[in-house]
């Protein structure tokens, strides 16, 4: 026979005793809310009570919390934010830890800036928990502490039994009994001190459990729980159920099923009459079996196997009350084969005890030897503490002046930074000026002239015409980019957004485009979806215009260039895609770098500024998304950029 370890579970009854008290109903808060005559402090705190009063109700418990702490925010009221900030993390408790950790840290930060004990003690139980439930016991055991020093000194017992309930949780699950006794025993005196007789009760269960868990056939043990039984059934307690299967169970260590059923059959009453999964089966199957009497111990034990939940130590338990069974009815071979079972699964759940046991020793240990770092860590600190305290006048007297010289100093660098990119734009425009353009058209005019004095037969006058064509799209072009450019220098970028459908747009330009992609045999994929985006359509035009452009200049005959979209968050991610000459090392780190920029001839000897790509880093950024590209020497390039699928505050 083996009780059970304690069930952590079951101590969760008391978590959230005496945490916040009760000011109304939560109707009369609601009317009180919505009759709007409450001012904005008071309005903050029955924000705070509401989300507390919905705790259970996780979706009204959010709500509310949520609007507690924007509107605390907005009024400085630290307290109520902070504490709204607990509340909201409980909510999260069940339901998802990451949210739970992240919302009891705000709280703890908070509390911790603003001097507020008890909000940042209630943040310690909480990241406590979530620690301990993660397996991180050195740091459940600091949050512990830290909340268990913050309500000694603001000398709220409520608060102290909860910190000291949950080391006694933390120290249990890792089977330090020493530890665990220790902390029943402070609970066991402020139950005393408070006089609640009903929480007295069930911690010295507890204290029970531990002290005579390994007992076998203890009378001291059995009288133990045989007077907390029966102080419980005078308090009417809800307890006494289980310390009726408690002393039950005792009654068969002592080989006593007589007197045992009594026990055991008070708790089948109780569980039977509130459709609750019956683990008292077993034992009351195991008594009928010491009094030979089959048929009963059979009913029971056929009802405990039906049970869908049933531990290992149950079940092991279920093969010894079959063996016992069967040896009973004269079916030796059927009882071996059980006693056998009873053995291997005892062997199987011994092993795995010990395992567990290891694991939780070398967690303790862990707890232990990072405890004594922490000590000699903060012995070191104190030390460090008062030398930096002797350096710290000298530190700040030559601080202030460094920072004046530096202050000086950047203010000097950062106007000949200035003047440098400036002069570095100018050149780099009257480059443009000076070469991209001046050199087309001087090539323009002489292919003309020979065409007007008719020096060309008609093949070499036709291909003359097709790269003059193709000259003037280059110069159209980056005249175009060139003016849009300057005009965004001098006037400023100020967007006018409206929703539009990028694929409607892109038809637009595609039907443009098509000519000069024919002119090269490049074949132009799009597989842009409908999708509206918010963004202003000109300058979303000029962008794609340019990327296109862009990738057909660079792309050898018969190559493609592919659109492409998808949806990232709230933002369309399109990319245009070719199948070109790819990008240098240099080229790529010069890239939308306007006094850096560097630029390379097409496939077709096509001639290019770089002042096309700035111009799209400007506008894409202008818009509220972002500009990048990956390529590959030789494989050609893809640029990427992202804008609104709808609207936002700053847009509104």
């Amino acid at each position: 026979m083996n009780i059970k370890r304690i069930d952590t579970c079951i101590l969760c009854w008391c978590f959230c005793l005496s945490l916040t008290a009760q000011i109304s109903t939560i109707d009369s808060l609601e009317q009180v809310l919505v009759s709007g005559k409450l001012k904005e402090p008071e309005k903050a705190v029955l924000l705070e009570t509401l989300a507390v009063e919905y705790r259970y109700d996780t979706a009204m418990c959010r709500s509310y919390a949520r609007e507690a702490i924007k509107l605390a925010h907005n009024i400085g009221s630290k307290r109520v934010e902070a504490n709204s900030y607990n509340t909201l993390a409980y909510s999260y408790k069940y339901a998802d830890s990451a949210k739970f950790r992240m919302y009891a840290m705000e709280a703890l930060i908070l509390a911790q800036n603003s001097g507020l004990d008890k909000d940042e003690g209630i943040a310690c139980l909480y990241l406590g928990d979530y620690y301990r439930e993660a397996g991180q016991f050195y740091l459940a055991h600091v949050h512990y502490k830290k909340a268990e020093k913050l309500f000694l000194k603001l000398n709220i017992n409520n608060h102290v039994y909860i910190s000291y309930q949950n080391l006694f949780i933390l120290f249990n699950g890792i089977d330090d009994r020493d530890n665990s006794t220790y902390y029943l025993n402070k609970m066991l005196e402020i139950d005393v001190e408070q006089g609640n007789a009903e929480r007295e009760l069930s911690t010295q269960y507890y204290l029970g459990i531990l002290r005579y868990e390994d007992s076998n056939g203890d009378e001291e043990a059995l009288e133990y729980f045989l007077d907390l039984y029966q102080r419980a059934k005078l308090l009417k307690s809800g307890y006494t159920s289980n310390f009726a299967i408690t002393c039950g169970e005792f009654y068969l260590r002592l080989n006593r099923p007589r007197e045992g059923l009594f026990y055991l059959h008070e708790k089948r009453e109780y569980v039977e009459s509130r459709n609750l999964p019956a683990g008292v089966y077993s034992p009351i199957a195991e008594a009928y079996a010491m009094l030979h009497q089959v048929d009963s111990a059979e009913y029971y034990l056929k009802k405990a196997q039906e049970i869908s939940l049933i531990t290992k130590a149950a079940q092991l338990n279920l093969y010894r009350i079959r063996s016992l069974l069967e040896a009973e009815k004269g079916d030796y071979r059927n009882a071996l084969e059980s006693y056998k079972k009873y053995h291997q699964f005892s062997d199987s759940i011994a092993k795995a005890k010990r395992t567990t046991e290891i694991a939780r020793m070398r967690n303790w240990h862990e707890l232990e030897q990072k405890d004594n770092e922490n000590i000699l860590l903060q012995e070191e600190r104190q030390k460090q503490h008062r030398l930096i305290t002797i350096l710290a006048g000298t530190l700040v007297l030559i601080l202030a002046l460094l920072s004046l010289s530096v202050y000086f100093y950047r203010q000097s660098i950062a106007k000949n930074r200035e003047l440098k990119e400036l002069h570095t734009v100018k050149d780099k425009l009257f480059s443009v000026i000076a070469h991209d353009l001046r050199s087309p058209m001087s090539s323009l005019t002489s292919m003309l002239e020979l065409a007007n004095n008719n020096m060309l037969d008609a093949e070499t006058q036709a291909q003359l015409f097709r790269e003059i064509s193709m000259r003037v799209d280059d110069t159209h072009s980056l005249l175009d980019n060139l003016l849009r450019w300057s005009k965004s220098q001098m006037k400023g970028i100020a967007p006018s957004p409206t929703y539009f459908d990028v694929q409607n747009e892109i038809q637009t330009l595609m039907v443009n485009l098509q000519n000069i992609a024919a002119s090269k045999q490049i074949t132009l994929n799009n597989r842009i979806g409908n999708q509206e985006v918010f963004a202003d359509r000109d300058m979303f035009a000029v962008v794609m215009r340019n990327l296109i452009t862009n990738a057909i200049k660079y792309t050898s005959a018969e190559g493609e260039v592919t659109l492409s979209s998808e949806l990232s968050d709230n933002m369309l991610v399109i990319s245009v895609k070719d199948t070109g000459t790819g990008m240098s090392q240099e080229i790529r780190d010069s890239l939308f770098k306007l006094p850096e920029t560097r630029s390379q001839r097409g496939t077709n000897n096509e001639s290019g500024a770089g002042l096309g790509l700035v111009l799209c880093a400007d506008f894409v950024k202008a818009n509220g998304g972002s500009i990048w590209f990956a390529s590959t020497q030789g494989k050609g390039s893809t640029f990427y950029f992202s804008i609104p699928v709808k609207r936002n505050e700053n847009q509104e």
